[in-house]
């Protein structure tokens, strides 16, 4: 359990349905997953173009991992777990913020493993059309994130790896309705 959660009903969603009427405007659904540095500012940079001032959905998600290991001496899980939810929530704050404006439409949620459904799932479930995701660079390879090839497979949505510096481009995602590229 994430007591974070019960913190800050304004900012986290974790009590309301994926489907309130912040979710529900008219437009395309836009859900992106910040993770703190360049390409997730970048991630919720393109996100705030995307959405603009149209009425699209913009529904930001982070996140929080937990542990029920209990290590020597290290601590227990309950504080390790609470200390994550934490941090998590001040990323969405965080993302709030980098957002502007439309951070004030936006809806923010904190997923939590193990209580809340998985990242996949969540998203399949919540009908968006464009999923960004920040992207992850690893030594000699392209950058990509863990969570693109399984929300490929479980949804329709367009799903986007952001990386920052790109030149990436929102026409390149288009209709949220067309094919995944």
């Amino acid at each position: 359990m994430c007591p974070v959660t019960d913190l800050d009903p304004g900012l986290l969603t974790s009590k309301r349905s994926i489907e309130s009427d912040a979710v529900r405007s008219a437009g395309k659904r836009v859900v992106v997953l910040y993770e703190p540095g360049r390409t997730g500012s970048a991630a919720l940079s393109l996100a705030g173009r995307l959405v603009g001032g149209d009425g699209s959905a913009l529904t930001v998600v982070t996140v929080a991992p937990q542990d029920t290991r209990i290590c020597c001496g290290a601590g227990s899980a309950i504080d390790y777990n609470r200390a994550v939810c934490e941090a998590s929530a001040a990323e969405l704050r965080q993302a709030r913020e980098l957002l502007g404006f439309a951070g004030n439409r936006a809806s923010f949620k904190l997923l939590v493993q193990g209580k809340d459904p998985p990242l996949a799932a969540w998203i399949a479930a919540g009908g968006f059309g464009v999923v960004l995701l920040p992207a992850r660079r690893r030594p000699l390879r392209s950058a990509k994130h863990p969570a693109a090839d399984p929300l490929r497979r479980s949804t329709s949505a367009k799903v986007r790896v952001v990386d920052a510096g790109s030149s990436f481009e929102e026409s390149r995602i288009g209709d949220p309705r067309a094919a995944t590229a």
